[in-house]
């Protein structure tokens, strides 16, 4: 497209926005629009349709003239109506050269219907949007001018006349100063070769939009409608159609070919290889993100319905381009996949809107084809699947035959259905219930960007790539306590830098944000914040799983922590936290299912601190243990202040974890704690405490001592008992003999004892690395895993 383009008209931040008639359809309406343009940044372009059903009123003239019908009649009606869409909309003083010009070419329409000048009287709708928005402009002190696309948007039978029309829009744009002006452009016209107006078929203003966008290498497109989003199916006929944020480039030109109202069938066409991008977006509900077209968003399934069409054979060798004649007939042709049972007969079968018919077939003979026709029309629905895996189930083919579906064609990217009748809005919307039960797809929300959430970023594309086969997953959100980067479909390969460019947030925006995305979708919590679990029900509210590797938010007060819970019951939503107590090591995960299978768990003991297990293995009185706490801080393995290991806090947290799995009515302060370091360390700050670290040295050289004595070693431990007098949890150092399971322990590791009804004499043991970057991010993505598998089979959206 670089060819088409004419460097002197890009400029930085230019932005084409086209308005179509229902968002044009009353005087509110354009003064809506023009609000909304006010609002734009850089320099809008617009683009505009007739206003409401205008061009159906001239379309119904036209036709009335070829009957027969006086013409007078339905042209005074019509100037009525649009000259009180003016009034309502202008002042009587800006009104008035408005109101001159519609007056002017309405006066024209006798004389071109009778010179066949028909696409002049079409083009009645598009010019008298464009001047009255510029006037509405102009007069709110924005100053716009209309713009005739016929002045520059030349065509070449059906291709547009690039060079031509850059030269023309140049000549037309270059007296003005185009950072003070909006341009407001008519749709749906131009002109071909010869100078004669031509039309660009329903819909026509959207490629309209396009083609000004390549001219101007605008960085964007919005297709401004009254819809939040391109669909699944028609939401007007299915109430379960479902909004798409994001919609891959082939799956766009496949639904614009097929006629669907969103998009014109060429509108995509002039943007290919240029870096423009295009939404869709409601002019209803302009705050609503609307509808990205990218070029490698994930496939999605979507129903359209076409209706009536001829199905015509060809032979192979007779063939025509559907495309070509596509626009010819400014209406869709549709090429059917092979046949459903694999027959092929050496023909090629189409559909043709059966109002075009006749005109499709002299085409076709005109070129040489001989096509067969049935003599009937055909309703056809046609379903583009999200992945070539998706087939016609038996349950939907049993639907089908109970429609008395006429004729099936199908391959890996859609399926074709032919029906004798149209089919009832209830009809239509099992049809779509079945073609859309595919896998869900979950949006991920990751808060936290410290070495683990940026371990479970880095891991992310591989855990998306393994789960794809079941459910999709996708990133719609990283934030920080700084910035947030938010939007479906992010690329996790691309989060650090594109966060770096993103804008700070407020907690209320953040929360419309989530609140908006679809579900089901997850808030994965990898950061260490109080406030931040305590915000927990106001994510909940707004449809989230919770996963938390943040401790913070599973020892809460018992009354917050219930009350959590209960939100989370009464949505029908889960909370995963299996990192907040042995990282990698799925402690939470095996309580939970000794309880599930009838089992009664007497004990869980266990080392629970990676960082005081290193230094507990390494201490063998060669060097005071300050040495080693120092080489542990250098190694990266203390907290920033080491007193938040030494106090045993963390451990005593892990503790009440495990003690909520087991359902235990438990807070921090009934688990008995000793620190590991004397009480005098815990004034002051962390320099004043190290200047005595004499007396932590003196306090574990003391206990080693005692230790060694009795044949034993060191470890600084945590316990929960259950008696028959209630739970008994303690953490504190002990001695261990070198034969108890805590002995057998690698410097960094943890290790979690547990003693049960079915693991009495012969204690379940679990051990390994309980604390590092990489385990914690790999348990984080079990718990993912885990959310998955259960959305998968309970098929719902929660």
């Amino acid at each position: 497209m670089s060819q088409h383009l004419t460097a002197s008209l890009a400029r930085p931040a230019v932005e084409v926005h086209k308005f179509g008639g229902s968002s044009l359809a009353s005087a509110e309406r354009y003064l809506a629009v023009a609000r909304l343009l006010k609002q734009q940044q850089g320099q809008p372009w617009v683009v505009v349709s007739a206003p409401g059903d205008t061009t159906d009123s001239l379309l119904a003239l036209i036709a009335g003239f070829e009957r027969g019908d006086a013409v007078a009649p339905l042209l005074a009606h019509l100037s009525e109506q649009l000259q009180q869409l003016i009034l309502a909309a202008l002042s009587i003083q800006a009104a008035t050269p408005v109101i001159a010009a519609l007056s002017n070419w309405l006066e024209q329409v006798p004389k071109w219907l009778a010179t066949g000048q028909n696409n002049e009287v079409l083009a009645i709708g598009e010019l008298l949007s464009a001047t009255l928005l510029a006037a509405l402009l102009t007069e709110q002190g924005q100053k716009a001018v209309a713009i005739d696309a016929r002045d520059f948007l030349t065509f070449n039978g059906t291709n547009p006349d690039w060079q031509c029309s850059s030269s023309l829009l140049a000549d037309l744009t270059a007296a003005s100063q185009p950072s003070a002006l909006i341009y407001v452009v008519t749709g749906y016209i131009g002109r071909n070769q010869h100078g004669a107006s031509i039309t660009l078929g329903r819909n026509g203003s959207d490629y309209s939009a396009t083609l000004l966008a390549a001219l101007l290498a605008a960085d964007k497109v919005s297709i401004w409608t009254d819809v939040k989003a391109i669909y699944s199916a028609d939401p007007r006929k299915c109430a379960s159609a479902k909004p798409y944020r994001k919609v891959n480039v082939q799956q766009a030109r496949q639904l614009a070919a097929l006629g669907n109202p969103v998009l014109h069938a060429r509108t995509l066409a002039p943007l290919a290889g240029s870096s423009t991008s295009l939404e869709v977006r409601s002019a209803l509900q302009p705050g609503h993100q609307g509808c990205e077209v990218v070029a490698n968003a994930p496939a999605k399934a979507f129903l359209t319905s076409l209706a009536p069409v001829r199905l015509v054979s060809l032979t192979r060798s007779q063939a025509v381009n559907a495309d070509t004649l596509a626009e010819q007939l400014q209406n869709p042709v549709v090429v059917l996949p092979q046949h459903y049972d694999g027959s092929d007969d050496n023909n090629e079968r189409w559909l043709i809107p059966s109002s075009v018919w006749p005109e499709a077939a002299t085409l076709l003979q005109q070129q040489g084809s001989h096509p067969l026709a049935d003599t009937f029309d055909y309703y056809a629905l046609v379903w583009l699947k999200a992945s070539g895996k998706q087939q016609v189930s038996p349950v939907l083919s049993q639907l089908l035959q109970k429609l008395e579906v006429q004729n099936l064609y199908e391959n890996d990217q859609l399926a074709v259905w032919l029906f004798k009748r149209e089919l009832t809005v209830t009809e239509l919307n099992q049809v779509h219930q079945h073609c859309m039960a595919t896998q869900p797809t979950l949006q991920v929300l990751v808060a936290g960007t410290g070495n683990v959430g940026t371990e479970f970023l880095q891991m992310l594309p591989e855990q998306i790539e393994t789960l794809g086969a079941k459910i999709s997953v996708q990133l719609a959100g990283v934030f920080n306590s700084r910035q947030a980067l938010l939007g479906e479909e992010l690329n996790p390969a691309q989060w650090q830098s594109e966060l770096a460019a993103a804008d700070s947030y407020s907690e209320p925006e953040l929360l419309a944000y989530i609140g908006q995305l679809p579900e089901p979708k997850v808030l994965v919590d990898i950061t260490p914040s109080l406030q931040f679990a305590r915000q927990y029900p106001d994510f909940i509210a707004a449809g989230c799983h919770i996963i938390s590797a943040n401790k913070q938010g599973v020892t809460l007060p018992l009354t917050e922590f219930d009350a959590i819970r209960a939100e989370l019951h009464r949505n029908q939503l889960s909370w995963r936290s299996n990192t907040t107590v042995g990282a990698g090591i799925p402690v939470q995960q095996v309580v939970q299912s000794l309880l599930q299978s009838g089992d009664k768990i007497k004990r869980i003991s266990g080392v629970f601190s990676g960082t005081l297990s290193w230094l507990l293995c390494k201490f063998d009185g060669s060097q005071p243990f300050s040495n080693l706490l120092a080489e542990a801080a250098a190694l990266g393995f203390t907290e920033p202040d080491p007193r938040d290991d030494l106090s045993g806090i963390d451990v005593q947290r892990k503790l009440l974890v495990l003690a909520r799995e087991l359902g235990l009515s438990m807070e921090l302060e009934h688990i008995s704690l000793q620190p590991l370091m004397p009480e005098a360390l815990a004034a002051g700050s962390w320099p004043e405490a190290w200047q005595q670290r004499e007396l932590l040295d003196r306090m574990l050289a003391n206990a080693r001592d005692e230790a060694n004595a009795a044949g034993k070693l060191l470890r600084y431990a945590a316990s929960l008992t259950l008696t028959d007098h209630g739970p008994e949890a303690e953490v504190k150092l002990l001695h261990v003999a070198a034969d108890e399971p805590l002995a057998a322990l690698a410097p960094c590791d943890n290790i979690f004892v547990i003693e049960s009804q079915w693991y009495c004499e012969n204690p379940l043991v679990l051990k390994g690395p309980g604390a590092g970057k990489h385990v914690t991010a790999g348990g984080i993505h079990a718990d993912l895993a885990q959310l998955c598998q259960q959305l998968i089979l309970t098929g719902a959206s929660h």
